[in-house]
Order: structure tokens, then C-alpha cells, then sequence
């Protein structure tokens, strides 16, 4: 098998169904199976997959397991040479799995790729970033990047590829990733201390560390509808405040006294005048990790 094509769902059916029709309108000229990882959906997902798409291999977790934890059941069961993780509020343009196949078979330095993303406007969206440091969330907090000349494209660069780029990028983001199985077999899959966010981020940087690039590839082309599969505002904002903490502090060795845990305090500080409680949940779990 060459690819297995890897999607996590949650109470999205009728997305996971527009993602699955573009995935078997759009693919040809590569051999691929497809995977669905329901988290516990009550919307009647699984028995739509099941009725409509008989060809996929679907795992009911009965529970949501979130992110990371849900595409390694998946990761581990599969035999092809590459996994795409693809979201379910995606919908293939072209055939982007065959275009990052292609570039992967001829360039075994490369351990992630990932393509344009657009909304449904057709407009450039987030599809690749910088790995967050401690430096760039230093200047990033006290607005610090006029004398930071050297991160300041890092702070400044939205990751929408506008200009279509193909270039070397620190991340791709967890919409669609496209990986190397052999990476992963190296450095490990995604790290199930993450629930939400980063998760993709800390495996990439595991990716990195072991010697293997990243691109983004223009010419691939993806529809993503963000944020559809997560729509409670505070508990996404709360989720992601704490992961990009745990991100720091697995990737860089953060110690439980470390002084690098003032810094993200300060980041939270204006928004503790908002929502008070959420940033005290927030501050409470940086100061017991």
C-alpha cells in the first residue's frame, strides 16, 4: 500500500461524508486504503460511514481520545509506506495525496508535506507555521519585535502561502499531514499527553530533531472549513493555552521552577480581565506541571 489516508471524527458526518466523496472522487494513480477513527460521535456517523462508504476501514473508539491519540490506532494498524492525517472538515481540490507521494518518493529527506489550503471563499488560509520558542513567545508578549529583527518574519508570517511557495517550512499543520511511516517508526507517534493542539506540532519537532524537512507544496490544494469540528469557543481556548504550555515545556525541557513559566503568566495576563476563571484553570495547570 502507498498510502492510508487517516481521518478523526467527531460528531461530524456530514463533513466527514464531503471529505470521504472528495477523497474517492479525487484519488487515482496511487494505491490507498482510507481510515476512519470515530471518537464516540452520537450523530449517526458510524452507521453512515458503514451504509456509505463500506470500503473504509472504520474504528469505533466508543470515546473521545482526542487528536493524536485516535490517528495513532490508526497509524499503528497501517501497513502503507505513507499516512496522510487529513481533517474531516477538509475536501480535496486535486489530487494533492498522489502530488505529495510523488514528491516524497524522490526526495527521502523529507519526513512531512502538506498543500494550500483555502476556505470556502478560495481564499488562502493557514496551512503551514513556525515552531513556537520561547523566544519568539517572549517577543510576541511584550510586542518586542522591532528589536528582534531576526524573529520578526516568524511573528509577522500568517502561514497562508499567498504568494504559493514551495519552500522549506518548520510545520505543516494538522489538517493535512502528509508522513513519512518510516519517521514515525523512528520517532515515535503523536504523544498522548496532548488532547488537542500542539499535538502535531510536538511530533514534527520530534520529526525534525531526527534529521528529516518538511515542505509546503502549492500545487497541492485543499479545501479547509476551520474550526468546524471544535465549536465551543472556551473550551477550544483553554485547550489550546495549555497544550502550547505542554509543547514548550516537553520540546524544551521546561523544569517545574522554571522561569520561562513567567513569561506565559504574562501572555494570559490581558485575558484574565475577560475570563478570569478560564485563565486561572489555565495558570493553575502551568504551575503544577
Amino acid at each position: 500500500m502507498d498510502i492510508s489516508i487517516i481521518l478523526v471524527n467527531y460528531n461530524t458526518k456530514d463533513l466527514t461524508r464531503d471529505c470521504l466523496k472528495s477523497i474517492y472522487e479525487k484519488v487515482t494513480g496511487i494505491d490507498f486504503d482510507v481510515w476512519v477513527v470515530d471518537n464516540g460521535s452520537v450523530d449517526g456517523s458510524c452507521d453512515m460511514i458503514k451504509e456509505e462508504f463500506p470500503q473504509v476501514n472504520l474504528i469505533e473508539t466508543g470515546e473521545n481520545l482526542g487528536f493524536g491519540r485516535a490517528n495513532n490506532l490508526a497509524i499503528e494498524k497501517s501497513s502503507a509506506k505513507y499516512v496522510f492525517l487529513l481533517n474531516t472538515d477538509t475536501v480535496l481540490i486535486n489530487n494533492a495525496p498522489k502530488i505529495f507521494f510523488d514528491f516524497m518518493e524522490k526526495n527521502g529527506e523529507v519526513g512531512v508535506c502538506g498543500g494550500n489550503l483555502y476556505n470556502a471563499n478560495d481564499e488562502h488560509v493557514h496551512s503551514y507555521g513556525h515552531f513556537l520558542d520561547l523566544k519568539t513567545k517572549l517577543v510576541r508578549t511584550f510586542l518586542l519585535k522591532n528589536f528582534f529583527p531576526d524573529v520578526r518574519e516568524k511573528v509577522d508570517d500568517k502561514g497562508n502561502n499567498e504568494k504559493n511557495e514551495f519552500k522549506e517550512v518548520d510545520q505543516i499543520i494538522g489538517a493535512d499531514m502528509f508522513v513519512r511511516k518510516e519517521a514515525l517508526e523512528k520517532t515515535g507517534y503523536f504523544d498522548s499527553d496532548f488532547f488537542l493542539y500542539f499535538e502535531e506540532s510536538e511530533l514534527q519537532y520530534r520529526i525534525s530533531k531526527a534529521g528529516y524537512k518538511a515542505f509546503i507544496l502549492p500545487e497541492a490544494k485543499i479545501y479547509h472549513f476551520e474550526g468546524k469540528s471544535t465549536k465551543k469557543k472556551k473550551y477550544k481556548t483553554e485547550a489550546k493555552l495549555k497544550s502550547e504550555y505542554l509543547f514548550c515545556k516537553k520540546c524544551y525541557n521546561l523544569g517545574r521552577f522554571s522561569p520561562y513559566k513567567l513569561v506565559f503568566f504574562a501572555s494570559h495576563f490581558v485575558r484574565l480581565f475577560v475570563t478570569p476563571l478560564l485563565i486561572l484553570k489555565v495558570w493553575f495547570y502551568i504551575i503544577k506541571s
